[in-house]
């Protein structure tokens, strides 16, 4: 039997017949914001997820790559990439204190900060010009009550 054939007719009537299914609606809609994001981010060089990162050590430097784990909801070994990533680039550098690694926005890294948020903002105007403001406002937060809650207990 079809698997997705015994899943719960949705409220409307989705444009395919995997519109019943969190997981599949959750990785298109991840791919069309994808879409439009690294559109903006692309301008500067950067991934969305590098410029994510840029942010968050140019607003609190010295991280440790354990909080920005924590904070930008990404593995540590993902984060060690994008650090090594941004490293080269220029943007940011580490520095060891006693056992901890920290993580700094370079002189080069906090120039470009402001750029990083403009496109932030840039997308948002994208996502509400098509969703409408209200409506992109409540689905952001659905969306990261949801994942916060689905990212509690990751191996059950």
């Amino acid at each position: 039997m079809d698997p997705v054939s015994t899943l719960p007719a949705p409220a409307t009537t989705p444009s395919s017949r995997f519109g019943a299914c969190l997981l599949f609606a959750s990785n298109a809609l991840a791919r069309a914001v994808t879409a439009i994001g690294d559109g903006e981010f692309a301008k500067m060089g950067l991934s969305y997820s590098h410029a994510y990162l840029l942010n968050e050590v140019a607003t609190y430097p010295g991280q440790t790559p354990t909080s920005l784990s924590e904070t930008l909801f990404l593995s540590p070994s993902t984060i060690t990439r994008l650090v090594e990533k941004l490293e080269l680039k220029g943007l940011v550098r580490r520095q060891t204190e006693g056992k901890n690694t920290l993580v700094f926005a370079t002189p080069k890294g906090d120039e470009l900060a402001p750029t990083v948020a403009e496109a932030w903002q840039q997308n948002w105007t994208k996502f509400a010009d098509r969703l409408g403001e209200t409506e992109a406002i409540n689905l952001t937060q659905l969306i990261f009550a949801a994942a916060e809650k689905l990212g509690e207990h990751p191996d059950e």
